[in-house]
């Protein structure tokens, strides 16, 4: 092979090892990705993020902040689902009663109505209607 021909070998080689170099570095100097919030809140944290460039530091001390108001909107959900439910209850009483008398005097013979009667006094709400007020 002349001189031309090694001159042109090593200059693929030197091409290829500086693009595998490249590659490999970059990775390595790529920070891991940022995980996901999962909150209530990621979109409005992540256009935060962007929109005001946020530092780490002050990102961390976003998600904190969201976080903490994810837990206050999440207790106020329960206790005012507690005062709904309290509402409600007699009406789920009614229906629970209506319904069992329906699969009662419906559904079942005669003869094995009053086996029904004995297994049902353990479920005094009915089908479906547990009691929410014995916690």
């Amino acid at each position: 092979m002349d001189l031309r021909g090694w001159i042109t070998v090593m200059a693929v080689a030197c091409l290829a090892a500086g693009a595998g170099a490249g590659v490999l570095l970059g990775r390595s100097l790529t920070p891991p990705p940022r995980a996901e919030r999962t909150g209530a809140f990621p979109d409005y944290e992540r256009l935060m993020v962007q929109t005001f460039e946020l530092s780490t530091e002050r990102r961390e001390a976003l998600g904190a902040i969201l976080s903490s108001y994810e837990k206050e909107l999440a207790s106020i959900k329960d206790r005012h689902m507690a005062d709904y439910m309290s509402s409600i209850e007699p009406e789920l009483r009614e229906r629970g009663a209506f319904y069992r008398a329906l699969v009662r005097d419906q559904v079942l013979p005669p003869e094995r109505r009053l086996e029904f009667d004995r297994l049902s006094s353990a479920f005094p709400d009915g089908p479906g209607f547990p009691d929410t007020t014995k916690r």
